[in-house]
């Protein structure tokens, strides 16, 4: 039986021993960085750092759903902004958009991609509002020479998707007289163990195959009470439901190490050379969000097009893929069918990983099934 080919990261042992490297990438190289357990905790401090309850913020169209509840929970107003079918945010319509009451702009760079900043900058700057950049999907990634986040007034960041850590998110602040932090409660320690735990069993499995998928299943039987309990204090990740009850839960020190330790250059340099594998291999599809990868951009995943979505999923992951239903839904206050463009990408893209720890043989496979599936094949 082939392995699994996961959605996210591995977590090996060596990791645990790494040493956070003398010069951090961006954003860990910020000492004002504010390290939260969540990426929508720090959009819920970015609002009220920057004053912006009460407030209207223009915020695109496409988006995942949670950040827009948190917007609307710290008091902000949200207006929405038309999105293009190459998922580009239309500085036209949001300039159209601004009126007395905006206070901000609120972009997000999508799977590493970068938004073209310069017209919402200019933007911002004539008319006086802060400018948020939402780099959920997006760490280590940058335009150019330019790291995204550094930018803005304000940008969210997001760490579980990108590195092997159970939870973390960050807000960076760079506008003078912003308000002061609010203070962030260390996370329950039980489930970050757990989760980590598990994670680790799962590297182990891929490393010694048999051996490692026995030894995987012992320990979580030894240990299954604890792992009950862990799971009734944990925080859920990467849903659609803002919870303020956990709004000011801050990064457990155990993940923030990892984070910082992780060897950047080398997640994007890998990041890049998947994503080009599989554009290479499956040029046939045509199928592309993207039709290329621009320089300096870290993808989070590759972005296929497809026109049956729930029958490529199915096919993929009946093969072992754990292919993504990309942002299928967003928040209930968008009106879908004023952005025809946005509910064509929530009914199509599909999203495959390219993450750092796939190998060719991974990747000669994923390509082939998704190949196979877009074709039609179950």
């Amino acid at each position: 039986m082939e392995a699994v080919i996961r959605d996210l990261p591995n977590l090996w042992p060596s990791q645990l021993l790494a040493r956070p490297p003398g010069a951090r990438a961006f954003p860990f190289d910020r000492p004002e960085l504010e390290l939260c357990y969540l990426g929508r905790n720090a959009v819920h401090r970015a609002v009220r750092r920057l004053g912006l309850g009460g407030a209207e913020v223009i915020a695109p169209a496409y988006h995942h759903g949670v950040e827009i509840a948190a917007l609307l929970h710290a008091g902000a107003h949200v207006r929405f902004a038309r999105v293009d079918e190459s998922m580009r945010l239309d500085p036209e319509h949001v300039a159209s958009l601004v009126g007395p009451r905006t206070r901000a702009i609120y972009v997000i760079h999508y799977a590493g991609f970068p938004q073209p900043l310069e017209p919402f900058l200019e933007l911002a700057r004539l008319r006086g509002l802060a400018l948020i950049e939402d780099c959920a999907l997006s760490l280590f990634s940058r335009d150019g020479d330019r790291p995204l986040g550094s930018a803005g007034d304000a940008a969210i960041f997001c760490f579980y998707k990108t590195l092997p850590v159970s939870h973390g998110g960050a807000l960076l602040v760079r506008r003078a007289g912003a308000g002061d932090r609010p203070p962030l409660r260390p996370p329950p320690l039980l489930p970050t163990l757990s989760q980590l735990g598990g994670a680790l069993l799962a590297g182990l499995e891929l490393q010694l195959g048999t051996p490692g998928r026995v030894a995987r299943g012992a320990l979580r039987s030894i240990a299954s009470g604890l792992r009950r309990r862990a799971n009734e204090l944990a925080v859920p990740v990467g849903t659609q439901h803002f919870d303020p009850g956990v709004v000011d839960l801050g990064m457990s020190a155990l993940d923030a190490r990892l984070a910082r330790a992780a060897d950047a250059s080398r997640v994007v340099q890998r990041r890049r050379a998947n994503w080009s594998f599989l554009h290479q291999r499956l040029a046939g599809c045509q199928r592309a969000v993207w039709p290329r990868l621009p320089e300096g951009t870290s993808p989070l995943f590759y972005a296929l097009r497809v026109e049956d979505k729930d029958r490529v999923l199915r096919a993929l992951r009946r093969r072992g893929v754990k292919a993504v239903d990309f942002w299928r839904t967003g928040h209930p206050s968008a009106p879908g069918a004023s952005f025809p463009e946005v509910e064509q990408l929530r009914a199509q893209v599909v999203e495959l990983p390219c993450h750092q720890d796939l190998g060719p043989d991974q990747l000669e496979r994923l390509a082939r099934l998704a190949r196979e599936a877009v074709g039609g094949g179950e």
